[in-house]
């Protein structure tokens, strides 16, 4: 008599486990400044996990990337230079714009639905083993239990190197259980300050965790009081740096800028992503692929050339044209100095223009730092919420910027909101505030489609 054979898990049935797990929409880590060890679980856990599965994540090399702003856009870079180079690569990003499984990226595209499917069922499996022999480490989040699992995807498909990006601050992020190749430090800005700190030092510190002895660490040029602090952990931990603005340098606008650094001079290089503060994670990204040479990770400078031009990364200064030939700019910033970059971006591609802005936040972000950021190229202010639950409400947000000029427009979702400020014929729109409102936004154009919800 034949057996029927066990139902193979579907892509929902994994969605499903991750919104079970605890975390899913809380942030990534425990609060670092906790008096206990209570705060420390989350990188056993993950360990644990892994060690269960195999240990995948020692079976390639790794670039660990961290930081407050452009840490997405430099493991962009990383990426497509190490695959120019001809590397097989994973990349492991968070959060994700659409899709779930579009955090794990192999040779840049999305894992499918079955692959993705498969390998959370076996993470789960592994998971509940350790819950059920340890309980008292606690559940595995869902932070934990992807990040596990994206190791675990990156070895099944034998890759030789896999750029992963933090998700929150670096020390005890579930991430920081790897041994990489190189560090990198992107620039640092006060965000997730309940979690991290609430000054730049302690800030930098969290994040200079992910240094590891004798490993090498690129940093983006910061402020003194991160440096500082980035370099005292370097040097306890016998780490060389490569230090932005000191070490190495870029020069130019995106489409045509020079990196000087100990790799020499490289003129004439473009970037695939707009705007002046990209020229800067170009750059990291470039001082990051310089160090994985003393691990024989060879990455010629035509490799180079090519990958920065090739890069793609969706919601990052991404321009759209309507059939009514208005502009529509997607951009995820969402801290005071991304404004500040977007607002530099916006002078530098569209000089003397000023744009129709649809804003909408989370809560734990300063309205308005943010929106005074803006404000130099802001003609016209449509305020909203995007679809999280940590969304700032959007009559809250109108409340908070009653004193703002233009007067502005509060509407109920970001679709309408966009859809306000097309009907009203300005030429140029941008959507911005969060990653959520940057995929809302490609959504109501037709750019992508959303997983299903909880």
């Amino acid at each position: 008599m034949e057996t029927a054979s066990p139902k193979q898990p579907t892509y929902r049935d994994a969605l499903a486990a991750i919104w079970a797990r605890s975390g899913y929409d809380s942030g990534f880590i425990s609060n670092p400044f906790a008096g206990d060890d209570a705060a420390k679980l989350g990188l056993v856990r993950t360990r644990r996990l892994l060690d269960r599965l195999g240990a995948p994540d020692q079976r390639f090399g790794i670039v660990h990337v961290a930081g407050s702003k452009g840490k997405g856009s430099t493991c962009a870079f990383i990426e497509r230079i190490l695959r120019a180079a001809d590397y097989r690569v994973g990349r492991y990003t968070s959060p994700h714009l659409h899709r779930f499984r579009d955090r794990f990226a192999i040779d840049g595209e999305a894992i499918d639905e079955a692959d993705f499917a498969r390998h959370l069922a076996a993470t789960v499996g592994a998971a509940e083993c350790i819950e059920r022999d340890e309980p008292e480490l606690g559940e595995i989040t869902a932070f934990e239990l992807t990040t596990a699992m994206a190791f675990a995807v990156f070895a099944a498909h034998d890759r030789e190197l896999a750029v992963i990006e933090v998700g929150m601050g670096g020390a005890l992020d579930a991430t920081n259980v790897v041994t990489p190749l190189v560090s990198a430090i992107a620039p640092l800005d006060y965000e997730h300050t309940a979690v991290l700190g609430s000054t730049m030092a302690e800030i930098a510190r969290n994040k200079a965790g992910i240094i590891k002895p004798g490993r090498p660490v690129a940093v983006a040029a910061q402020e003194p009081e991160a440096i500082a602090v980035i370099e005292a952990r370097a040097r306890a931990v016998g780490s060389p740096i490569l230090l932005g603005g000191r070490d190495w340098h870029v020069a130019g606008a995106w489409d045509r800028f020079t990196a000087t650094g100990p790799w020499g001079r490289i003129a004439g290089l473009r970037s695939g992503l707009i705007g002046p503060h990209q020229t800067e994670n170009a750059g990291l990204a470039l001082a990051t692929c310089f160090l994985l040479e003393q691990s024989n990770v060879r990455v010629p400078e035509q490799a180079i050339r090519r990958g920065i031009a090739a890069t793609v990364w969706p919601g990052r200064f991404e321009e759209v044209t309507l059939p009514s030939e208005q502009r529509v700019i997607i951009d995820g910033a969402h801290t005071p100095a991304s404004a500040r970059a977007l607002t530099a971006a916006l002078r530098s591609r569209y000089p003397g223009k000023r744009a129709a802005f649809v804003v909408g936040l989370l809560r734990d972000k300063d309205p308005l730092a943010f929106v005074a950021a803006l404000a130099p190229v802001a003609a016209q202010w449509f305020l909203t919420a995007p679809e999280s639950p940590r969304a700032l409400p959007g009559s809250d947000l109108t409340s908070a910027l009653a004193a703002l000029t233009p007067t502005p427009t509060t509407v109920d979702s970001t679709a309408g909101a966009l859809a306000a400020a097309v009907a009203g014929m300005a030429p140029l729109i941008v959507v911005t505030g969060s990653l959520t409102m940057a995929a809302e936004a490609r959504v109501a154009l037709g750019l992508a489609t959303n997983d299903p919800k909880p």
